[in-house]
């Protein structure tokens, strides 16, 4: 990376959904009910990365909590703002480390913004790696629900509101790998989930792209995800790309941020190559 600061890590989380009803906001706690959980989940994570010298953000979906979206192209406007930020007017180096569902929406958000391609015209910052972290490679054209040849067996339509849908089990789906006792606060915070998000298809890609270096991540305990679709999307995504892809694995399932914030802390430090 050209530049002697830290890059910046800007975290986009994935679509965490769940069967409860959002509960009453805590005054002590940020506002924005239903998409609490979204920043949240990664504040072990960012204040480890701060002790070690790297400034991080990290952004809620509009989508978060089921709100009636259009696509998910509302949450890539979103985030593309947030970025446009960082990189236009900051000319920050940015690190953009999405889960689930955010790789969709942070590939779609940042074409025109690559490091190495404003480098080329004289400009400071920009995208310097991209970070999948069990997320999705959704290809130009494709939808969410491309990936999956039929609907997965973890969703299921939200009994209140059928323009929402739920996840079955959330415990065995997303925190596997830790005991009850610590998943369970996590699991009261989870969101239904705009269906439309998941229906419409990709505008942009990192990877058509060309530019950006990127990272898989594979969660080799992952009860949403399964390893070999993991797999199979790195693939895909490498044999597209002209940039560099990488492979990684952790141990866990799919919210390493919750069961092992120093491993996974340890990858995205390796990516920074610090």
């Amino acid at each position: 990376m050209a530049s002697s600061e830290q890059p910046t890590f800007y975290f986009i989380h994935g679509a965490y959904i769940n069967h409860r009803h959002p509960p009453k906001p805590d005054p002590l706690n940020f506002p924005a009910t239903g998409a609490l959980h979204d920043v949240t989940c990664w504040a072990t994570v960012r204040s480890s990365l701060s002790s070690h010298g790297f400034p991080t953000r990290a952004v809620d979906l509009p989508s978060s909590g089921g709100r009636a979206v259009t696509s998910h192209l509302e949450d890539t406007a979103f985030v593309r703002q947030e970025l446009e930020t960082l990189v236009l007017h900051e000319e920050k180096e940015v690190i953009v480390a999405t889960s689930s569902y955010g790789g969709m929406v942070g590939s779609n958000a940042v074409s025109g913004l690559e490091a190495g391609t404003r480098r080329t015209r004289g400009e400071k910052g920009g995208i310097v790696h991209f970070v999948f972290i069990a997320a999705y490679v959704v290809p130009l054209g494709k939808s969410l629900l491309d990936m999956t040849p039929e609907p997965p067996a973890i969703l299921a339509p939200d009994p209140t509101d059928a323009s929402r849908v739920v996840v079955v089990g959330p415990e065995k789906v997303f925190y596997n790998d830790v005991p009850p006792a610590v998943s369970a606060p996590w699991v009261a915070r989870l969101r239904p989930q705009a269906v439309a998000t998941f229906m419409s298809r990709m505008t942009a890609t990192v990877e058509d792209g060309e530019v950006v270096p990127c990272t898989y991540v594979v969660c080799e305990r992952d009860g949403a995800v399964p390893v070999r679709q993991q797999e199979g999307m790195f693939e895909a995504g490498r044999k597209v790309s002209g940039a560099e892809w990488r492979l990684e694995r952790i141990g866990t399932g799919h919210s390493p941020w919750l069961s092992d914030v120093e491993g996974l802390v340890g990858l995205l430090r390796k990516v920074a190559g610090r």
